[in-house]
């Protein structure tokens, strides 16, 4: 609330809520924190749904709203949806994901001013900043109330190589729900003991490679079982196999038990009822300025997570966080990380406390009181007749504070 009205938000991402991933994850938890933060919310999609297992949560709540799509919009096509259903039932602000839809939102400058976006498909170095991606931010920022940056490393990086976005960069982390089951006691003492992942597979991820820790383990003499959940397999034309390797190791590796798209309470249920969590990634992804959301998730639940010793990782864990994957992080390097956990008791309580504190930073709670707080800041107190309030699609001046 701001005033004496309710504040209007709409939410479109550039994601496919049929499949789980961590973007369709984050327009879930991005409903969520806007309702709880006392938001009347629209949920646009970008395509048709097949399977409610994200979307029916949503339309529980109140407040809440599912716009449906007829098909699978482009970025274009998304703005004009967008600008449409505006027109019918102005917003206060519009949440956004997707570098390519923001920019076409911008272009089309219907939402100046009111635009929140959430980029993470963008230039993370400076060797990948260009003058042409810095030109693009730039007008991005210009006609964005705010930038929603995951991490503090984000916010910095983003307003040191764009003067615009400064002031208009916010922390705005990912955020996990309770789990509305008990979570179970854990140790890594089973036999097998139980890793899971959830979410995308895809090369740098190491998904593949995770299918031969059981095989990896086994040889140091530990009986172990991977448990996967998600549905969404990368077509990465830098890695023509691996979409047919994935799919098969999903199938027939040893050890591997494949539970396929689950709700995200189920997928929660499947990791509570495993003993260690998998993070582990290719090197190149530790320079990345996110956070991973199964990471917090994993912690929420009480399970330590084995995964890269990264900038980011140390800030969340501690730099002395016992189950880092050490060496150059190849597969012998996880196996050992994995057996440090089933051989140190110690090692595995300590890790797990370190994830459930981390993860209580993160909480939907947290996050809509986040929200909140940025929406006091971003529109003024709205007063009937007062000739200075903002209207239904008021809001401050993007640079202020």
């Amino acid at each position: 609330m701001t005033g004496t009205r309710t504040v209007r938000a709409m939410v479109y991402g550039d994601v496919d809520l049929n499949l789980i991933d961590g973007s369709a994850v984050w327009a879930q938890s991005t409903v969520q924190a806007l309702a709880r933060a006392g938001c009347a919310t629209r949920l646009v999609l970008k395509a048709p749904v097949r399977t409610g297992r994200l979307v029916d949560p949503l339309a529980e709540l109140p407040g809440v709203s599912v716009v449906p799509s007829g098909h699978v919009l482009s970025p274009v096509q998304a703005s004009r949806v967008l600008r449409e259903r505006d027109e019918q039932e102005p917003c206060d602000l519009l949440v956004l994901r997707g570098r390519r839809l923001v920019a076409q939102v911008v272009a089309d400058g219907a939402f100046d001013g009111r635009i929140w976006a959430y980029l993470t498909d963008i230039p993370q170095s400076a060797a990948l900043m260009t003058e042409e991606a810095v030109d693009e931010l730039t007008r991005i920022a210009e006609a964005s109330r705010y930038l929603l940056c995951q991490t503090e490393e984000l916010r910095c990086f983003i307003e040191a190589w764009v003067p615009a976005a400064c002031g208009r960069c916010v922390l705005c982390p990912p955020s996990v729900p309770a789990p509305d089951f008990a979570v179970p006691e854990h140790d890594a003492t089973g036999d097998p003991v139980r890793m899971v992942y959830t979410g995308k597979f895809a090369p740098r991820w190491n998904t593949l490679e995770m299918t031969e820790l059981p095989d990896a383990l086994a040889a140091r003499g530990i009986r172990a079982e991977l448990h996967t959940v998600g549905d969404k397999i990368h077509d990465d034309p830098r890695h023509p196999g691996f979409h047919a390797a994935m799919e098969r190791a999903l199938r027939t590796a040893n050890g591997v038990v494949h539970h396929g798209g689950t709700p995200r309470q189920e997928a929660m249920r499947i990791a509570a009822g495993c003993d260690l969590g998998l993070g582990w990634r290719r090197p190149e992804l530790d320079a990345s300025l996110e956070l991973s959301t199964k990471v917090l998730e994993f912690g929420t639940l009480g399970l330590p997570v084995v995964l890269n010793r990264t900038p980011a990782h140390e800030a969340l864990l501690g730099a002395d966080y016992p189950l880092f994957v050490p060496g150059g992080g190849t597969l012998d390097d996880a196996a050992e990380a994995v057996a440090t956990a089933v051989g140190s008791p110690e090692a595995y309580r300590a890790a797990a406390l370190r994830c459930r504190e981390a993860a209580g930073r993160f909480s939907l709670d947290r996050a809509a009181e986040r929200l909140r707080g940025l929406i006091e800041r971003a529109l003024p107190p709205y007063r009937p007749g007062s000739p200075d309030a903002a209207g239904p699609c008021g809001s401050a001046s993007p640079g202020t504070t």
